[in-house]
């Protein structure tokens, strides 16, 4: 009897193909973990194995996995394995996180990288959806956000202090892929519900830079204030977002 075929190698995201094979690598990992294939707790396969799935070589699969735990995305636990960190708090926050490829199968979870973290005073238009005076003091994030290579989101954020003050000593590395486990988590802020306004700006020279398109370029502007179970405010974003890569979809019953 001649001995079973192996299964053919995984897929990875098309991308760009000048993208480091370890990124490309994270971005598919993390498609698997954003669809629930590995819920939280659950052991991912041995890194032999997932190298082998994907025809890749050992090390760079344990790059790939060293960049989702570096984003809090699974926890390596040494002779063990690794496991999803996804806990039920950032598995049920997925629903207010609509980024979506459909090559991915549905929900991404993006790259995430900080670029300034700062208390700064609260500007009127965020203060004002926050519900709070203007120059009251606040968490400012500016945030990134990456898939395959090609960034998605140019974020501000602005989070309350002294609700957010627990994460004023974080690096900016370590603030992971997703924001809201980790208000959770770290500050106790637990985000009940979204509102979600979309419109369309003019980019600045700032996000024109950050979406790699033209000053003056139409953009998608996604204004989200988030609240609390108790109806507070507890955090006020502005996301740009390329218009060419905008999609909007709904259904009613």
């Amino acid at each position: 009897m001649s001995p079973p075929t192996p299964p053919a190698p995984a897929a990875l995201p098309p991308g760009d193909p000048r993208l480091p094979l370890h990124a490309r690598l994270r971005d598919a990992l993390a498609a698997r973990l954003a669809a629930g294939e590995w819920p939280h707790g659950a052991a991912l396969p041995a890194e032999a194995q997932l190298a082998h799935g994907y025809g890749v070589a050992l090390q760079t699969m344990r790059r790939a996995l060293g960049q989702l735990a570096a984003e809090g995305l699974v926890e390596r636990r040494h002779g063990r394995g690794t496991f999803s960190r996804l806990a039920p708090a950032a598995s049920s926050m997925l629903r207010f996180f609509r980024l979506a490829d459909p090559a991915a199968g549905g929900a991404i979870l993006p790259e995430s990288r900080i670029l300034e973290a700062a208390a700064a005073p609260l500007p009127a238009a965020f203060a004002r959806r926050l519900g709070r005076a203007p120059g009251s003091p606040a968490l400012r994030l500016h945030r990134l956000r990456s898939w395959q290579g090609e960034v998605l989101l140019a974020e501000t954020i602005h989070l309350p202090l002294p609700e957010a003050a627990p994460l004023l000593d974080l690096a900016p590395d370590a603030y992971g892929a997703l924001l809201y486990p980790l208000l959770a988590e770290r500050c106790g802020l637990v985000v009940a519900r979204v509102e979600d306004e979309i419109s369309v700006a003019r980019a600045d020279a700032r996000t024109a830079l950050a979406l790699g398109v033209a000053a003056g370029e139409a953009v998608i502007a996604a204004e989200r204030t988030a609240f609390d179970a108790t109806g507070r405010a507890v955090e006020a974003r502005l996301a740009f977002g390329r218009a060419d890569r905008f999609r909007y979809r709904a259904s009613a019953a």
